[in-house]
């Protein structure tokens, strides 16, 4: 969505084509998350320059989030405690931080929102749709559009969508790749790097633990340093809430259990998560993590193998 914008001064007319209903209502008032994107629990870091460009495009989005959808701004200076190899990272820090708190679900759903708003004439969806064949001149070693297939209809006809810029967000497993070889016989050079990535991500609400230097940091981060510490853990808050717990810190996490080299954690229950904790963790995350009260799937993610595709090689081969 913020291609599209970003690129609504170069091209006439945007197409984004979407796997999901996302332009329902039923959708957009869900709270926490959306079945067609599998990893929509996991963290998603925006930097600093990132965040600044989107508040240029949508230049109403940072007060919309903070007033109506509880994001809050934390400082990482006063409000985090991040961990790399033993050492704070953020201890001697010369200027305060602001680290912004809101999920990828409710991030995505304003965006939408907003984009719809600024760029409704020049941007046209097509949901509940795959894409699954380039349309292309080989001649002109170009890609003119889509071809894609309705999700309810999965043996209907194949339908034609031509645009100055398509979008195609209907999933990280699309057949990008081998519809170059097959149209234009272009081999994208590739390496095969093994890692052993995985996450066992959820939602929760956080509780106090009695302990003041634990309760008063809402950022609490520490990364995995192979070969020497294959895990870690990252618990951020997403969101603000209303509650009458006074137990309650009134703000819902993200909380990822991160590994490297297979050193998987399990996604079975969770208090098999807090052996798990137990045993790999520093004991303030076990402790932490105690007191959360879970509020979504445990969803697991692994991926042993990932590539790196060397696009730039290319060059003018490139349509």
């Amino acid at each position: 969505m913020t291609t599209a914008a970003y690129l609504s001064k170069y091209f006439k007319r945007i197409t984004i084509i979407e796997l999901d209903d996302v332009l329902n209502d039923t959708l957009i008032r869900r709270q926490l998350g959306r079945s067609g994107v599998s990893q929509i629990y996991q963290i998603h870091i925006l930097e600093g320059e990132g965040f600044v460009i989107l508040n240029e495009l949508f230049p109403h989005l940072k007060d919309k989030l903070l007033n109506d959808y509880g994001g809050r701004s934390y400082s990482l200076k006063d409000e985090a405690r991040l961990v790399s190899n033993g050492t704070l990272l953020h201890k001697n820090l010369t200027k305060n931080l602001e680290w912004f708190g809101i999920d990828r679900f409710t991030l995505e759903t304003v965006l939408r929102k907003e984009l719809c708003s600024q760029f409704g004439n020049q941007i046209e969806w097509k949901c509940n749709a795959r894409v699954v064949q380039l349309i292309v001149d080989q001649s002109a070693n170009t890609v003119q559009g889509v071809k894609y297939r309705l999700k309810e209809n999965v043996g209907s006809s194949l339908l034609d969508v031509y645009g100055d810029f398509i979008i195609d967000c209907t999933g990280r497993n699309t057949s990008s790749i081998k519809w170059l070889k097959d149209n234009f016989n272009l081999i994208v050079p590739t390496i095969q790097m093994h890692f052993g990535c995985g996450y066992v991500t959820f939602i929760g609400e956080r509780f106090k633990v009695g302990d003041l230097s634990l309760d008063s940091k809402l950022i609490i981060c520490s990364s995995p340093n192979t070969p020497h510490n294959n895990t870690g853990c990252y618990i951020l808050p997403i969101r603000e809430i209303k509650t009458n717990d006074e137990n309650s810190l009134g703000i819902l996490l993200t909380i990822a259990l991160h590994c490297v080299n297979s050193e998987y954690a399990p996604n079975d229950s969770y208090e098999n998560i807090l052996e798990w904790a137990k045993e790999n963790l520093e004991s303030e995350y076990y402790t932490v993590l105690k007191s959360t009260k879970v509020c979504s799937p445990l969803i697991p993610y692994r991926r042993a193998i990932d590539d790196r595709k060397y696009v730039e090689l290319l060059d003018k081969k490139w349509p």
